[in-house]
């Protein structure tokens, strides 16, 4: 018998964990520690962001979503399995992130098959840009990495070739650029879909380069 999913009205009137803010949180007082924050972009079902919160009961983790159904299921399952170190934050990325988190604040960040919007005219809408990378930059702390996976083989491309011109990035798969398997985190419900099917998956991780800026000159 299915379980019966939170309405999503009642999630956004009176859930702990859901936030639609529009000016930073209080992360700490939240979370109720100064654990390392990690941030998912676009959690789907919420397997991914669940299944890393219980792994790593020693970080917190914030899932950035505005698809309805999505937030319905992952609430319902943290309520089920007693989950403690999770916030889901309602709204569009590029709109939310610059707002909420200071900088330098976010130790690593994913992003587990973005739209690809494959119609030409629609690249335009790709989340991997220039200037979202800029802010990512922005709010991750020095060594923070960004895992990123697509089974979209043009946008592979684009999100390389995105990564690689901002500087404050370093790839430590430079000879690929990326991987074809990752075996050190789990796997989400399309992920294992397309590896069912055969299908070639490219991922990526970059890491941000320490700050120079702050380094003692000779």
């Amino acid at each position: 018998m299915a379980k019966r999913l939170i309405p999503f009205d009642k999630i956004a009137n009176e859930h702990p964990c859901f936030l639609d803010p529009e000016e930073r949180p209080d992360w700490r007082g939240l979370f109720q520690n100064s654990n390392p924050l990690k941030l998912e972009i676009g959690f789907g079902n919420g397997n991914f962001l669940i299944d890393m919160a219980i792994r790593e009961p020693q970080s917190n983790f914030i899932g950035m979503d505005f698809y309805h159904k999505g937030i319905r299921k992952i609430v319902t399952r943290m309520d089920r399995l007693h989950i403690k170190n999770i916030r889901v934050a309602y709204g569009n990325a590029s709109e939310k992130i610059p707002i909420l988190f200071e900088e330098g604040e976010v130790s690593e960040v994913f992003i587990n098959f973005p739209d690809p919007w494959p119609k030409k005219r629609h690249h335009k809408r790709r989340l991997i840009k220039p200037q979202f990378v800029e802010t990512l930059a922005g709010k991750l702390a020095p060594q923070g990495k960004v895992h990123i996976a697509t089974d979209f083989e043009s946008y592979a491309q684009e999100i390389l070739e995105v990564m690689q011109a901002n500087t404050q990035f370093c790839n430590p798969h430079e000879d690929m650029g990326f991987l074809h398997e990752r075996n050190d985190i789990p796997k989400t419900k399309y992920e294992k879909a397309f590896l069912d099917a055969g299908k070639k998956i490219y991922y990526f991780e970059f890491s941000k380069e320490q700050d120079y800026a702050l380094a003692p000159t000779a």
